[in-house]
């Protein structure tokens, strides 16, 4: 099967040439790079790869004019800060011998070059106690049919379906629920592993689980269902947490319990922050529980809010 590995990008720097000589050096006899940057830069003397310019736009434009210039029966999708393992393609086109597999996506895993914020939003990314279930996307796991994969990572049958282009981060949640509409189903393979850069700043991090948060509840009050209840729950968390300092106010025993459940969430977001590089431990905790903190207020703004935020434009970085 043909795949057409799209890569979205601002502009062509290290780390794109890094992705898409990895992509030119995989183990698949027949597959195509298309690379949509910004600006217009020199043709490419490899003719499996195509560079697009695209103007400023959104990557959810940029990967549906990839989409539309795509010949593939599959669809790669790999951001421009990630590089891909050498069986990506090999290992993902296994499963689709199973007809109703639509997607097929794995772990994006922390390059051994990454430096200590890096590292560290990487420990709170795969910390089941920060992100629940979606944790396995930055550590292997068992095999598992999920809802939603992201889109640094998953190849999907070139269906004719296109990215919600209103949305800036949850778009790749939107293709996933879309194709589980059409039939189909999307699958977490271990084997099928990209390596992805984490966000360069502890203030980029919050941002990231911010406008995660608000989209997906964007997305959610849309197209409400109660398999999306569980994307509230943070939220859920911080209303708590603002009810019980608004009551300790008028109450000692309010107090009393509020203090004690906010000590045992503090207990087991550390203790699940606990890694055998003790540098990592505090800050680790401490941006595990900003991390709940950013998705519970982007949760709530997007739902209470009536449009997205038209000014964030990227969010890859």
């Amino acid at each position: 099967m043909k795949v057409s590995i799209i890569i979205p990008c601002i502009s062509i720097n290290e780390q794109t040439i890094m992705c898409i000589r990895r992509c030119l050096e995989l183990e698949h006899d027949d597959f195509e790079v298309i690379v949509l940057p910004d600006a217009t830069i020199k043709k490419s003397k490899d003719e499996r790869l195509r560079i697009i310019p695209t103007g400023k736009i959104k990557p959810s434009l940029k990967r549906n004019m990839g989409i539309k210039e795509a010949s593939g029966e599959l669809l790669a999708f790999i951001d421009d800060d990630a590089y891909p393992s050498r069986n990506w393609l090999k290992n993902a086109a296994n499963y689709f011998v199973h007809e109703k597999i639509g997607i097929v996506g794995g772990p994006n895993l922390l390059p051994h070059q990454a430096d200590f914020v890096e590292r560290v939003s990487d420990r709170v990314l795969k910390n089941f106690f920060v992100l629940g279930p979606a944790s396995i996307r930055y550590r292997p796991a068992k095999n598992r049919f999920v809802a939603e994969l992201p889109s640094c990572n998953y190849i999907s049958r070139n269906l004719g379906i296109v990215y919600d282009e209103t949305l800036i981060t949850a778009e790749d949640s939107k293709y996933c629920f879309d194709v589980a509409l059409a039939g189909y189903k999307v699958l977490y393979a271990r084997d099928v592993v990209v390596w992805h850069h984490r966000r360069s700043s502890f203030f980029k991090h919050i941002k990231q689980l911010y406008i995660y948060g608000r989209d997906i509840a964007l997305l959610s009050k849309r197209e409400p269902s109660y398999g999306k209840v569980y994307y509230a729950l943070p939220s859920i968390g911080f209303l708590v947490f603002f009810t019980g300092v608004l009551v300790s106010f008028f109450s000692d025993l309010a107090r009393y319990w509020f203090l004690v459940v906010l000590s045992i969430y503090a207990l087991i977001i550390l203790l699940s922050s606990l890694d055998r590089d003790f540098s990592l431990i505090i800050p680790s905790w401490l941006l595990g529980m900003g991390s709940h903190f950013a998705y519970g207020v982007g949760w709530l703004v997007g739902v209470f809010g009536t449009r997205e935020n038209a000014r964030v434009r990227w969010n890859s970085r």
